[in-house]
């Protein structure tokens, strides 16, 4: 239909854009605020696009399916309950800084909150770097998907 191409074709455009600002704060050529106002506005667009009916998720299910099964990863196999939060309000080190974030990550070892790599500083990937901890799960309301960074595998 022209609804669902539509918004295929946007969410392409919206990725394209994405992709182009994370490019642009990587390379340090705009403000930290304005990209961060950018990539407000991106997620927001992308929220109101209606990407839930049965046909759209069929077209999705390639990109949407983990690269590899989460069964053959023993780090997701071993997980536990999600750990108490260190800093239930943000970001810890971005809380410290004064700095902001995009996304919230919680390590399912330690339970330390960082910020997702869309976000300036990275600090759930620092977080793993540092301590070898291999699992965190989204810490954002109403997700529940895992990340193994060993693995590099969703569960």
């Amino acid at each position: 239909t022209p609804a669902r191409s539509y918004a295929r074709l946007r969410l392409e455009m919206l990725r394209a854009e994405r992709d182009e600002v994370l490019r642009a704060r990587d390379a340090g050529e705009a403000p930290h605020e304005v990209l961060q106002h950018v990539l407000a506005a991106l997620d927001i667009e992308e929220s109101l696009i209606d990407r839930t009916t049965k046909d759209d998720l069929e077209e999705r299910m390639d990109e949407l399916a983990p690269r590899q099964s989460a069964e053959a990863c023993e780090h997701l196999a071993s997980l536990r309950d999600v750990p108490e939060a260190r800093t239930p309000d943000g970001c810890e080190e971005c809380l410290r800084d004064e700095s902001t974030w995009v996304h919230l990550r919680i390590c399912m070892e330690c339970g330390h909150v960082g910020c997702c790599d869309s976000s300036p500083h990275k600090h759930a990937t620092a977080h793993f770097r540092e301590s070898g901890h291999p699992v965190m799960r989204s810490f954002e309301r109403g997700e529940a998907w895992r990340w193994c960074f060993a693995d590099e595998v969703v569960g």
